[in-house]
């Protein structure tokens, strides 16, 4: 990755974490055998309630004779487990390369399930790879992953995020009359959906990533500048879209470890971007991040259906209209991301965009929230509890040097 430097530039610390993000590689010491699995039922269909977890889809299923939250993930390649091994997995004797989102790698074992009831339909051996990093993270709300293989396999879904229901059939054309005249996307399948995205200034490849938990779209700025730095006409667009530079420290967190790399950071006001008929408006993007993505955060207004067979993803609005205001510039300019496990000032550090609100308020890239509404702040998943129970109104945060400093929203 380029390091750009400016010495009158915001120098924040962003800890980007990405819940879900396997990439495997495969080798010839890998057999196909490990890999495969099956389905009990033909020409079926199956209705399942669903629950929507900040825009995400999480599957209850059956494992083991008890009920598991399974997070359909389009960004993970197959299923996964977060915790230690149980005594009901089965190994397979292969291993598979796995990168995580910042193109680290580890060897991992494969490892089957001995059967996942979903609804009525059972897989059987269905692969999965064992991993306890991200348990800090998702506190107790998910179990694991379902993978984009399914799919692959020739499952279509349909997600209705408005009602809670998930409908998934082998048939091939069950959703046609529900897909017609509805916004739609043709996606590539390598091994993960990629879609084209019309953005003001050029048509970009990005990867549809259902396990991007609340997140609308991320585009890195190496990328652009690799793209537009012969292209005058993307170049300009970006300028005008280009509401503010800084320079960004960004800790990102991948599954097997982080980086820290020094980049050009973009806040962007994109007023429209079309994906294949739905719009969204009032967009903002910050651009210090890794990777190009379309995230979960879209399902909290779209209802969608993954068409195997037709390679496609449909948007089914929820009110019927196919533009959504998206107005996300605050959750641009502020958030509140996990400290590392060494720190020992707090668990949970502020990342603030100069000229914000709360920047305006006295808070600063790096304080540390110590409580909510008066309730301390130990770890990540005490915030989140009371993040659900609704709007927080009174949070105290405390500067490196103890200077602590009260926010009311």
């Amino acid at each position: 990755m380029k390091k750009y430097t400016s010495s009158t530039s915001l120098i924040k610390t962003v800890f980007i974490v990405l819940l879900t993000a396997w990439f495997s590689s495969p080798s010839t010491a890998q057999t196909l055998e490990s890999k495969r699995f099956t389905l009990d039922r033909e020409n079926f269909v199956d209705t399942i309630k669903i629950k929507i977890w900040d825009g995400a889809i999480v599957v209850p299923v059956e494992i083991a004779g008890k009920t598991r939250n399974m997070m359909f993930d389009t960004g993970a390649q197959t299923a996964f487990w977060i915790g230690a091994e149980e005594d009901w997995m089965m190994p397979s004797g292969d291993s598979i390369k796995v990168y995580d989102s910042q193109n680290q790698s580890q060897k991992k074992a494969i490892i089957k399930f001995p059967s996942i009831k979903m609804g009525n339909t059972s897989i059987e051996n269905y692969p999965m790879i064992v991993d306890e990093g991200m348990g800090g993270w998702t506190c107790g709300e998910i179990d694991g992953g379902l993978g984009c293989d399914l799919v692959a396999k020739g499952l279509s879904f349909k997600f209705d995020t408005k009602d809670s229901l998930m409908i998934v059939t082998d048939r091939k054309g069950f959703f046609a009359k529900e897909e017609k005249g509805q916004p739609m996307l043709k996606y590539k399948e390598e091994n993960h959906p990629h879609v084209f995205v019309e953005f003001p200034f050029d048509r970009i490849k990005m990867l549809f990533d259902s396990g991007y938990v609340g997140g609308w779209i991320d585009l890195p700025q190496y990328w652009l500048n690799r793209w537009s730095k012969d292209d005058k006409k993307m170049r300009r667009g970006l300028e005008e879209v280009t509401v503010q530079v800084d320079t960004t420290i960004i800790t990102a967190a991948g599954l097997f470890g982080t980086t820290h790399e020094t980049v050009e950071d973009r806040l962007l006001h994109i007023p429209e971007t079309n994906l294949g008929g739905l719009m969204l408006k009032d967009l903002w993007v910050s651009t210090g991040v890794n990777g190009a993505k379309l995230g979960a955060a879209l399902l909290k207004h779209v209802s969608l259906i993954i068409d195997a067979h037709k390679k496609r993803l449909v948007f089914l609005p929820h009110d019927g209209n196919p533009k959504v205001v998206v107005g996300n510039k605050d959750k641009e300019c502020f958030a509140l991301t996990a400290a590392e496990e060494s720190d020992t000032h707090g668990a949970i550090k502020a990342v603030v965009r100069k000229g914000s609100k709360e920047y305006q308020k006295g808070l600063r890239t790096g304080d540390y929230l110590i409580s909510a509404d008066g309730v301390l702040i130990p770890d990540i998943c005490t915030y989140k509890a009371l993040r659900r129970q609704g709007k927080l109104k009174h949070l105290v945060f405390r500067s490196p040097d103890g200077i602590e400093k009260e926010i009311d929203w």
